[in-house]
This record gives structure tokens, C-alpha cells and sequence, in this order.
């Protein structure tokens, strides 16, 4: 822990400022959430108290739970979309890299065979090390005119 600290200060984080803000944010943050959370368990009670005199003591709260349900199968269809998508997204990222992975090992276990060649010695590399140059020289800001 001392370590963590030494290197806290010696990046210009000074640690006990940190928690004091956090400690500062999160009773701020506690008492807003309260505060929405009264005011939402009131707009609850008023919208109750107007659905049963719309709707009749029965359907009112029945009005009110079937709504409540709807709303979190929406959010829960909405977080599975969401899960799903993440999955597909790692899924395409780890096939990628697998892919990735193969070509180099096929291109690290073909070179020394090629390299082996005579034509490849005569022929392949003085061409390939132009292609490279040629490559290089083209790219803008690839050579510098001094």
C-alpha cells in the first residue's frame, strides 16, 4: 500500500484531496437519489390515486402494474439486444485475431523455405527490397527534401 501511495504522489495525485472529493460527490449523489426517489414514490401515489378514480379500485392499480411490467420488458429486451451484439462484436474481434494469428504463422513457417530457394535469393529479394523502397519513398512525408 505504501508503494501505491509513494507512486500516487509521485504522479501529482494527492490521495487525500481524491477521497475527500469522492466522499463530498457521494453524499451529494446520496441525497439526490432520495430526493428523486420521494418525489417518484409521490407522482406514484398521485397517479394511483387518479387511476382509481378513473378507472375503479381494481383496474387502477392494474393499469398501473401492467404498465410497470411493460416498461421493464422493454428495458430487459433492450439489455439483451445490447448483450447480444456485444457478444457478436467479440465473437467477429476473436475470429480476427485467430485469422491473424494463422496467416502469420503460415507466412513465419513458409519464409525460410522460401528463403531457401535460389530463385527467391536471386530474384525475390532484390525485388521485394525495390517494392519496399519504392513503397516507401512514395508515401507522403515518406522522404524529406533537406
Amino acid at each position: 500500500m505504501h508503494l501505491l501511495l509513494s507512486l500516487a504522489s509521485f504522479l501529482g495525485i494527492e490521495v487525500e484531496s481524491l477521497t475527500a472529493r469522492l466522499k463530498r460527490n457521494a453524499v451529494a449523489l446520496v441525497a439526490i437519489g432520495g430526493f428523486a426517489l420521494i418525489g417518484v414514490i409521490f407522482l406514484l401515489v398521485t397517479l394511483q390515486t387518479a387511476m382509481v378514480g378513473w378507472l375503479g379500485p381494481v383496474w387502477g392499480p392494474l393499469t398501473i402494474a401492467g404498465g410497470a411490467l411493460l416498461i421493464a420488458l422493454g428495458i430487459f429486451t433492450g439489455l439483451q439486444i445490447t448483450r447480444s451484439i456485444a457478444a457478436r462484436h467479440s465473437t467477429e474481434r476473436r475470429q480476427s485475431a485467430e485469422k491473424t494469428a494463422l496467416v502469420t504463422t503460415a507466412a513465419l513457417t513458409a519464409v525460410p523455405m522460401l528463403l531457401r530457394s535460389p530463385l527467391m535469393k536471386s530474384i525475390g529479394i532484390p525485388v521485394g527490397g525495390a517494392l519496399a523502397a519504392l513503397y516507401l519513398l512514395s508515401k507522403p512525408g515518406g522522404h524529406r527534401d533537406d
